[in-house]
């Protein structure tokens, strides 16, 4: 075992998680279904941390604002030409650092106001059924969000459904799909939000 393949995590947490092959395994399956369709651009790719100089805080701090501001606007704020911008931002892009300009939707005004994290734990699943355990996931327009995890559970999905029946049809066939693989799980409802915040403003403030 490599332990210098992440400076951040112990060589313990690496051997009793292995978190790396955990995650290698969902990336990979995610960029291979990518090449045929564009599913989902995972936000956490372990890489070397970005060096941000003045301007990248700068413009990072004005796309958190709002993404859609056009390039004379980004110029005027930052102190850079429309072209430094334009560059700047595919740098940023190019290093992972902004995966996706996307809008941030309100789920119970779109008609889904059930929204459930699902906590799952899995017993030992070789990595053919993990795989169409995965797929399963990915393809499923209510399974927004899905994660591996370190600790008592092995991922973490973020559900949303028009109503409780709806939700229940969901999680059940999950559970009769894969209940060969799938030991324990836990729901835990969002009853409200009360802070959201950009990943951003750890780089800027």
């Amino acid at each position: 075992m490599n332990c210098s393949v992440n400076k951040y995590l112990s060589c313990k947490i690496h051997a009793k998680y292995d978190i790396f092959k955990s995650n290698t395994r969902v990336l990979r399956y995610m960029r291979r279904k990518q090449t045929e369709k564009a599913i989902y651009s995972p936000q956490f790719i372990y890489k070397q941390p970005y060096k941000f100089d003045k301007y990248d805080k700068k413009l990072l701090k004005e796309l958190d604002i709002n993404a859609r501001k056009q390039l004379s606007e980004l110029s005027r704020k930052v102190g850079l030409s429309r072209d430094a911008i334009r560059n700047r931002i595919k740098k940023l892009q190019e290093h992972d650092v902004i995966s996706a300009f996307k809008p941030i939707y309100n789920p119970p005004t779109m008609g889904y106001p059930i929204v459930n994290y699902v906590f799952i734990a899995l017993s030992n699943p070789s990595e053919a059924k993990e795989e169409q355990f995965l797929k399963h996931l990915m393809t499923n327009k209510h399974v927004t969000y899905v994660a591996s995890l370190i600790g008592k559970w092995d991922f973490i999905l973020d559900i949303m459904a028009e109503n409780q029946g709806q939700f229940d049809k969901v999680i059940k066939k999950i559970r009769y799909q894969f209940h060969d693989i799938i030991k324990d799980y836990e729901i835990y409802g969002i009853l409200q939000e009360y802070k959201y915040e950009e990943l951003g403003k750890l780089i800027y403030e």
